[in-house]
């Protein structure tokens, strides 16, 4: 009946991996509507919101000094000055849509989520002429504004088809219209590109345009004068700017300012020696600060104006410095400290879509369609010294972390590969040499169940570089090593029940305290790839379903507890890394409830059966309904509350699209990921030892019946995981190793037992 129960398994995730992508596809062809077209949006109250500028209808502006960095802002006189004592500082993530860049960047900040445009098209947001005005019209069936992106419709289309999130653009513009707040921009980054050809860079505007790229106030052409001794001789005037600033201001609730010189500066950069650059950049700095002082001048007391960098410069980015800097400050009170949200529940990081909630919140306004968080202020006296140290330690994990996964891959996949082959080929190895190198592949392989616990340990010992981190990982492992062969010495079987307990021991304490280790690992997510920021990461997550039952398997196979205490702990395990207020994994959920519910029912030597896998599936939806409702009742704002929310707004089709969306991200990275190696290493394994199995197998099963029953739990989660999660190849690959490396061993060991008999 076990192999039934696993062939229905297989056979409905091999059938809902086939027609859900194109399911998916078909229903959103079906379902496309331009931007233009869609009715409007204009949010609601945001009862929560609890700032002096919206209860005392304050005005908010918001300066973007683009391809500067927070360095930089120290090099600028009054924000260095206006920083000491005041302003709460983040990093951001700058990733659009499938990919970095300012366009993509600024559209996010404004969207209900991540946005995609192409990189090679002209944007073309312009001041409309009757002509222009015209064309705008017949385009769209709607009344142009003042400033229009007139090919709105290109780009809405581009983002719709070839999007990965199909966001809707242009809501915070369209929110804060509709509620009767006038919204201004200023400036522009025109400049010449490397054919001399001039081009009207006003991407910018994409933040607070509304859906049908219309702004209704501002200057985006008039802004600029000539000045040979700026880069392309090109300079925003200052003089005109601070003026018509004041003007807006008058006029305006929000006020978006694109400080173009910074942006120019950086592009220009290649043209000049250091000399000359050094020169440009004090001249330019000067002017900045000149201007930004003017503006907290003319600021009210219940404003608030933000300062960022809303992307790095091309030379920070090519060295992995991929985060742009904000700095908020609150007119009405002085203070300093780090800016976070729920986005990322990190302090000090923060993500671009979350500009706009934040932006809305300061009107006392929100749309729940928007999928990032308000920003909240953790007060911090060393605020800038905490950001610069993060901002190393983000850098080096970022850096080093696809050399450390490589590596580490590839040891557990060629160790995997040798282990398998001097078993198959012993024969071969000369008798006297035999069993110690058999050894040897052993004990090397147990380092693929080590170093995970090592990556996770690291950073307890706060390394901020490369190199640090490196012999971070590297003494850990060897010292974990130690403890566990010397504790358990000449017993493989506890030393990898060691291994596996102390794994998800410390995943579990990490959960429940935040994850501050799982934050700042090297296996785990990175801030500057913002796929995740919280939680388990998709690497654990795996780690999570194989640990878990390999853990309470070696326990119960020596019977050091009973089997209500493994049901406990599993349980236990369950919820502290599926809560959306700790580990906050909803493919981890799915994958660890069947995988466990099913180690559980055999260990009790319950068979199953038809109706036992229904009745799995349906506890299993239960749980996530379950964690859902705290998520949305206590207000948590996790992945599971946002996907139920977008349920509720774009009716069950969402279910679809983002099942669809899951499995089409595993296609791609099967194609990409090097984790996909050790996935196909353990499909091979297990095809062979299931399907083919020895006759030392076949005795492995019979004399460890519940670690073989945790081995059919992990296989079952290796699927699941796959089916459910968007990096499910990840997550089965590493829930994979907590069954290949065990097999191996144990089946050497057999050998060798088998070897010893003979030679006596």
């Amino acid at each position: 009946m076990l192999k039934k129960g696993m062939s229905l398994v297989v056979a409905l995730f091999l059938i809902f991996t086939a027609v859900m992508p194109a399911f998916g596809a078909e229903s959103s062809k079906q379902e496309f509507e331009y931007a233009t077209q869609r009715d409007s949006t204009k949010g609601s109250k945001d009862l929560s919101a609890d700032n002096n500028t919206s209860k005392n209808k304050g005005k908010v502006i918001l300066i973007d000094l683009n391809r500067t960095s927070l360095s930089n802002f120290n090099n600028i006189k009054f924000l260095r000055e206006k920083m000491k004592n005041d302003g709460h500082v983040a990093l951001m993530n700058i990733r659009g849509d499938k990919g970095y860049d300012d366009r993509r960047n600024f559209a996010s900040m404004g969207a209900t989520g991540r946005v995609n445009i192409q990189s090679e098209i002209e944007l073309n947001i312009t001041e409309s002429d009757k002509k222009l005005a015209s064309l705008y019209r017949s385009a769209t069936g709607k009344n142009p504004g003042k400033i229009n992106l007139n090919n709105i419709n290109e780009v809405d289309l581009y983002n719709k088809t070839k999007g990965e999130f199909k966001s809707n653009v242009g809501y915070l513009g369209e929110t804060l219209n509709l509620n009767g707040k006038k919204i201004a921009v200023l400036g522009n980054s025109d400049y010449y590109n490397s054919e001399g050809k001039f081009i009207k860079n006003r991407d910018f505007s994409l933040a607070v345009m509304d859906g049908s790229g219309r702004l209704y106030n501002g200057n985006v052409d008039d802004i600029n004068k000539e000045n040979l001794s700026f880069p392309y001789g090109i300079s925003t005037d200052y003089e005109k700017l601070i003026s018509e600033t004041n003007e807006f201001y008058k006029t305006s609730d929000l006020i978006f300012v694109e400080l173009g010189d910074t942006f120019r500066l950086d592009e220009y950069k290649l043209e000049l020696n250091e000399s000359t650059y050094k020169t440009m950049k004090y001249s330019i700095y000067n002017k900045v600060s000149n201007y930004i002082e003017k503006v907290f001048e003319m600021a009210g007391e219940n404003d608030t104006i933000y300062v960022m960098s809303s992307f790095p410069s091309n030379l920070d980015y090519s060295n992995n410095r991929r985060l742009g800097t904000v700095v908020r400050f609150d007119m009405s009170k002085k203070g300093k400290g780090l800016l976070t949200s729920s986005t990322t529940r990190r302090e000090g990081v923060m993500a671009n879509i979350d500009i706009g909630v934040d932006v809305l919140n300061r009107f006392g306004l929100k749309n729940d369609e928007m999928v990032g968080r308000k920003l909240t202020e953790v007060d911090k006296a060393s605020s800038l010294s905490f950001i610069e140290k993060e901002y190393k330690k983000i850098v080096a994990i970022s850096s080093i972390r696809m050399t450390v996964i490589n590596i580490y891959v590839a040891f557990v996949s060629l160790s995997v590969i040798f282990g398998a082959l001097a078993l198959w080929k012993r024969e071969k190895i000369p008798a006297k040499y035999r069993k110690k190198s058999l050894d040897v592949l052993k004990e090397l392989m147990k380092f693929g169940l080590i170093m995970p616990l090592a990556f996770l340990t690291a950073p307890i010992l706060g390394a901020s570089s490369e190199v640090q981190l490196a012999l971070s990982i590297v003494v850990i492992s060897i010292a974990y090593y130690l403890i566990g062969t010397r504790i358990f010495k000449g017993d493989d079987i506890k030393q990898i029940g060691f291994f596996s307990i102390a794994m998800i021991l410390l995943i579990v304490i990490d959960s429940v305290i935040s994850t501050p280790l799982m934050k700042a690992n090297i296996m785990s997510y990175d801030p500057m790839m913002g796929a995740r920021y919280y939680g388990i990461g998709n690497e654990y997550e795996g780690v999570t379903v194989g640990s878990a039952i390999l853990g309470m398997a070696v326990l119960l196979e020596y019977k050091k507890i009973p089997k209500w205490l493994a049901t406990l702990f599993l349980t236990v395990i369950l919820f502290t890394s599926a809560y959306p207020g700790m580990g906050a994994n909803v493919g981890g959920a799915i994958s660890e409830c069947i995988a466990y519910f099913v180690f559980v029912l055999m260990i009790y030597n319950v068979k199953l059966d038809i109706k036992k896998i229904i009745l799995v599936l349906f506890s299993t939806a239960v749980l996530v309904a379950g964690f859902a409702m705290a998520d949305i009742l206590l207000g948590i704002g996790s992945h599971l509350g946002n996907f139920v929310k977008q349920i509720q707004l774009n009716g069950p089709m969402e279910i679809i699209y983002v099942f669809a969306r899951k499995i089409d991200m595993n296609i791609q990275l099967a194609q990409t990921t090097v984790w996909v190696n050790i996935l196909l290493v353990g499909i091979l394994m297990i095809s062979i030892v299931i399907i083919r199995p020895t006759r030392e197998f076949l005795q492995l099963k019979k004399d460890h019946k519940i670690i073989y029953s945790g081995f059919i739990a992990a296989i079952i989660g290796c699927l699941v995981t796959l089916a459910v999660n968007d990096s499910g190849i990840i997550a089965a690959a590493t829930d994979s190793i907590y069954i290949l490396i065990p097999i191996t061993i144990m089946m050497i060991n057999k050998k060798n037992k088998i070897d010893g008999k003979n030679i006596c």
